[in-house]
């Protein structure tokens, strides 16, 4: 089901450059080794247990050659990278969901509403959802029993996307994820090529 040899996300503090476990940064953990009545370390623990693993397991991956950072949920699996280290892929355990990360150099010299209507022009089926910004763009679209959600950051030097692709079935439950990969995702320095 998995191309190459998956890496679990999530796993390990260090993996490789570029992707690495975060912290969760919460010293409420060490309230744990603390002295205390039972009843209130008993609560603590399931709080910490309730919320720790989801922002524990996922993983803020960095791309070394054009700087912009995503932070990849848990689950998915990332795939050997490109040589030329512009982008990385996730599949995702279980689904078969695909997240692709990538950066390229402008020389087109594109503005964000001619890439944007590019993106649409290529797209094999009607925009179902579109919206544009300064620097920015999504273009979203049903092929087959997919889902594609993109998001394009351009510059004048170079351009940062994501795409997420996933079963139409489980919208629900990746709802949140595009929340959340919109949210972290960073392009890097735009104004120049890498």
């Amino acid at each position: 089901m998995f191309r190459g040899g998956g890496q679990p996300v999530g796993r390990s503090q260090r993996t490789e450059p570029g992707l690495r476990s975060e912290d969760t940064g919460w010293p409420a953990a060490n309230l744990l080794r603390m002295r205390g009545s039972r009843p209130s370390r008993l609560l603590l623990a399931l709080l910490l247990a309730l919320t720790v693993p989801v922002l524990a397991q996922s993983a803020r991956y960095t791309n070394p050659r054009f700087g912009f950072v995503i932070r990849v949920p848990a689950g998915f699996l990332a795939q050997p990278a490109p040589t030329n280290q512009d982008g990385r892929t996730f599949l995702h355990q279980g689904s078969g969901a695909e997240l692709r990360v990538w950066g390229w150099n402008n020389v087109l010299d594109e503005t964000v509403a001619q890439a944007m209507e590019r993106g649409r022009e290529s797209s094999p089926g009607p925009i179902a959802y579109q919206r544009k910004g300064r620097n920015w763009y999504v273009l979203s679209w049903i092929e087959g029993t997919d889902i594609i959600y993109e998001k394009t950051f351009l510059g004048t030097g170079s351009g940062a996307s994501f795409r997420l692709v996933h079963p139409v079935a489980r919208k629900a439950a990746f709802d949140p994820i595009v929340t959340a990969l919109e949210k972290s995702f960073r392009p890097g320095d735009l104004s120049v090529p890498h």
